[in-house]
């Protein structure tokens, strides 16, 4: 497997999720190479724990979201 190829696989796993990029990922990982399987291996935790990250961002926000709306729901009942 190409060295460039799998460096810009884990660029879209880790930047944006690409569940193609995170396959091939997987098969660097499983390869020969010990080199290009650590680093195949580093890209795939980096971008799992990007997507961990950003999931819990999500869920912090909308639970923010729900509790405004509850408080200007509940400044309106006293209008």
């Amino acid at each position: 497997m190409d060295g460039n190829y799998m460096f810009l696989c884990g660029v879209m796993w880790c930047k944006f999720g690409q569940q193609e990029a995170a396959k091939e990922l997987l098969r660097a990982a499983n390869s020969g190479s010990p080199d290009m399987s650590a680093l195949a291996w580093a890209m795939l935790a980096k971008g799992a724990q990007r997507l961990r990250d950003s999931e819990k961002r999500v869920q912090t926000s909308s639970r923010t979201d729900a509790m405004t709306v509850d408080l200007m729901l509940g400044a309106e009942a006293r209008i």
